[in-house]
């Protein structure tokens, strides 16, 4: 197998051979699930605790081994973020890197296509663990070419954008394009993800949430959060089809979910059956592929601030307002008993998200030298309900670490009393740790620390879900 890093920063990018691009590949799969799904479809009850024991400890292993150490899910704009962002619906701008000439029913068809290889992901999600949406619509809002003129029989409500930057890749491979077409930067999610209160032009519908990007002469597939790449001959050729095994492997990675080029990179002992996200094991979504694709939400979803609790809708997409759970920490004045001098407060709600508990790529929050009982606070501008908070402590093993144990409090109106109910209260590292407890309304939130020892404390970042009302 071929391997070459990826063409854009923050994506989890692969590039396969390209005798597998071409299709010439063969291989046998072990699977049941060929052309159709082996699992059970995922009912209102079902959860992880449903998961097959032969896949468990598989699955448990590329979690904890892989996507954890890697970091695959930290980025807020994987296809769970853009779908809930969108609520239920994907938006993908056609980036057409190629010579080829395309008709309309070309470019119907591969809108038609789009939506049917990401609804053989997310149909497994349906019902399972809380996932509140059932068939994802997913529409192309626009085409993005060098030269228009290879749009064939043009429509007026089609969207075509004209601007190209270089292809950088180009100069290692002269035979790809270098002028490489562009949709603007105000219109995409990957451009705006981290802004909370980023308003698309236009509005949200709008929007483009990744491209598919059709290059030609590319050699293979790649996949990310900012879409999936591969050739455009093989987009061409495999549009009608009903599952295509590139294009699911790169939605695949859109999701989060890894490659296993190398030994290592697998689970010890194998997998207990195909995968389409080892290139050329499987050229359809396997039941491994399923449980790990639920599995990673079960485990993400645990975020509220990130996915809040909605209601579903028996037609999906779903509503959230007018009782959307939000995160209201970037709203909030942050304040602390003591701060050092060469660190803010005001990182306790400027919306990094860290890597690891010693991530100082950005500001940070700590009380380094004060001891013992240490708080922060969050006053907000007007009353909110608030029901849990989500806390990513700061440990730098040079005098900051984890607390030993704190509380939670908000103000009553005259004093600070401590919330009910509080479940949590984690003081793990490189994660956050989430607290719930009975809804409060108030306008001041305060965490109270113990520190542990003769260690002082610190937080890289402080949600507080709420009910917007």
């Amino acid at each position: 197998m071929l391997k070459k890093k990826g063409m854009m920063a923050a994506s989890f990018s692969v590039v396969i051979a390209s005798s597998l691009l071409m299709g010439n590949a063969s291989f046998v799969s072990a699977d049941a699930h060929m052309n159709g799904s082996a699992v059970v479809a995922a009912t209102s009850n079902t959860t992880l605790a449903d998961m097959p024991a032969y896949l468990k400890s598989s699955v448990e292993w590329v979690w904890k081994n892989r996507m954890l150490t890697e970091g695959s899910t930290n980025r807020k704009n994987l296809i769970f973020d853009q779908i809930f962002a969108g609520k239920g619906t994907l938006n993908y701008v056609v980036r057409w890197q190629s010579s080829k000439p395309v008709t309309l029913q070309q470019r119907q068809d591969i809108a038609r296509m789009l939506g049917r290889q990401m609804n053989h992901w997310t149909e497994h999600l349906q019902g399972y663990d809380g996932w509140p949406y059932k068939n994802i619509k997913v529409k192309v809002v626009g085409w993005a070419v060098a030269d228009p003129s290879l749009l064939l029989d043009k429509q007026p409500d089609e969207v075509v954008y004209t601007d190209t930057i270089v292809d950088g890749l180009a100069s290692e491979q002269p035979e790809i394009p270098a002028a490489l077409p562009v949709a603007p930067n105000e219109i995409s999610r990957f451009e705006h993800f981290s802004d909370p209160n980023y308003s698309y032009p236009g509005g949200l519908d709008k929007r483009f949430d990744m491209y598919l990007w059709a290059t030609e002469n590319f050699g293979g597939g790649a996949g990310g959060d900012w879409g999936q790449r591969m050739n455009d001959e093989y987009v061409l050729s495999t549009v009608n089809a009903d599952e295509i095994e590139i294009t699911e492997h790169e939605m695949g990675h859109s999701f989060g979910l890894n490659d296993f080029y190398e030994e290592h990179e697998r689970p010890p002992g194998g997998f207990p059956t195909n995968t389409i996200m080892w290139a050329g094991d499987s050229d359809h979504i396997t039941d491994w592929d399923i449980w790990m694709l639920r599995y990673t939400w079960s485990q993400i979803k645990k975020d509220t601030s990130r996915f809040p609790t909605t209601t579903k809708d028996d037609e999906g997409p779903i509503e959230t307002d007018p009782n959307e759970i939000v995160n209201i920490g970037p709203a909030a004045i942050a304040s602390s008993s003591y701060t050092s001098s060469w660190e803010n407060v005001s990182a306790l709600n400027d919306g990094f998200e860290p890597a690891n508990s010693n991530d100082r790529s950005h500001a940070v929050y700590g009380n380094w030298p004060e001891t013992g009982t240490q708080w922060v606070q969050y006053d907000f501008d007007q009353e909110h309900t608030v029901s849990q908070t989500d806390v990513y402590w700061f440990k730098d093993g040079a005098g900051i670490d984890v607390p030993k144990s704190y509380k939670i409090k908000y103000w009553n109106g005259q004093g600070w009393s401590n919330v009910k109910q509080a479940k949590g209260l984690g003081t793990a590292a490189d994660q956050y740790n989430a607290t719930t407890f009975a809804p409060v309304k108030t306008t001041k939130l305060r965490i109270e620390m113990v520190s542990m020892g003769s260690a002082s404390t610190g937080i890289l970042e402080w949600k507080v879900a709420a009910i917007n009302k």
